[in-house]
């Protein structure tokens, strides 16, 4: 791969990315393709992005605590919906939806658990498979966990860092 500021040819490991893409903190994708060049120009080589997005929508439909403001802008927008569609969609006002995504307000578990089953209806997610999995929702506000998302999770061997070997 050729760096797009200085056109030089770019060395290329096999490592994990903090994927703050996403707009959470804590997700962190495994053996994905680093790219560095020496003019210190960086890139990431993350394939089958609609699938990763499946694994960490379905991930925080499994939370066991409170969905945070950051969580609840991905999911909706992982749907493809602006504020205002995600809030018809669950009978709020899109004022509602902004202090949520900003964390100036939080869910109750109620709505928490409705903004979960809406997104899993639109996903596709069977309603057997997330009432299996689907936690009791404590009543707090917690940042997730760090996920760590291997390539083998999400890529179905596309991107096989076949350019790299670390």
């Amino acid at each position: 791969m050729r760096c797009h500021a200085c056109g030089a040819e770019m060395t290329c490991r096999l490592g994990e990315h903090h994927y703050t893409e996403s707009g959470l903190d804590s997700v962190f994708l495994a053996d994905v393709e680093l790219w560095e060049c020496l003019c210190g120009e960086k890139a990431v080589g993350i394939p089958a992005l609609p699938e990763l997005h499946r694994v960490i929508g379905e991930a925080l439909a499994r939370k066991p605590a409170l969905l945070t403001g950051p969580e609840i802008r991905f999911l909706r927008k992982n749907l493809g919906l602006a504020s205002k569609d995600f809030a018809d969609l669950l009978g709020v006002d899109k004022a509602t939806v902004s202090r949520w995504e900003n964390g100036k307000q939080v869910p109750d578990r109620p709505t928490d658990r409705f903004i979960r089953l809406v997104y899993a209806a639109h996903k596709g997610i069977s309603l057997e498979w997330l009432m299996a999995q689907f936690p009791e929702i404590s009543g707090e506000q917690e940042p997730s966990l760090p996920l760590r998302v291997p390539r083998s999770f999400w890529s179905r061997g596309e991107g096989t860092g076949a350019a790299c070997r670390s």
